[in-house]
């Protein structure tokens, strides 16, 4: 008897449709608060990927570029929320995400490879986030 040793493939999930809808599970502000920590508080557990979303405030001739080099590593544009920062004038808050496994060690891996992204843009930090699409029925253990 042989087995398959590889993961059926799934068919790709589209992000931009699965922000529609989605609901903040958990968001910080400050870029020296541990992933871990914020994590531990919002008690997400139990979904294999949930959305990562960043924000990232750079400046205006910079957002269009911010956006293709984050594509590259998968993630989409977002749509602005009510809670993302105000840019102030000449620069504009940019919010990417993208779908991918919730934990410690992978959101920092993304915060420090998006602040390397941002710093080159000439920005600064603007807070990430973990939301759940509509689809998603629960998320905490």
């Amino acid at each position: 008897m042989v087995r398959k040793w590889w993961k059926k493939s799934r068919a790709p999930r589209d992000v931009e449709a699965e922000l529609v809808g989605a609901r903040v599970l958990t968001r910080c502000e400050d870029e020296t608060a541990s992933a871990s920590s914020v994590l531990a508080e919002a008690a997400i557990g139990g979904v294999d990927e949930l959305l990562l979303r960043h924000v990232a405030v750079v400046p205006g001739d910079a957002a269009e570029e911010f956006v293709r080099r984050c594509a590259v590593d998968g993630y989409v544009h977002a749509p602005a929320l009510s809670s993302d920062p105000i840019a102030p004038d000449g620069a504009v808050a940019v919010a990417v995400a993208r779908l991918q496994k919730i934990d410690a060690r992978s959101v920092s891996a993304e915060r420090a490879l998006l602040s390397s992204m941002t710093a080159r843009s000439g920005g600064a930090f603007g807070g990430w986030a973990v939301l759940a699409p509509a689809s998603v029925a629960t998320v905490t253990e």
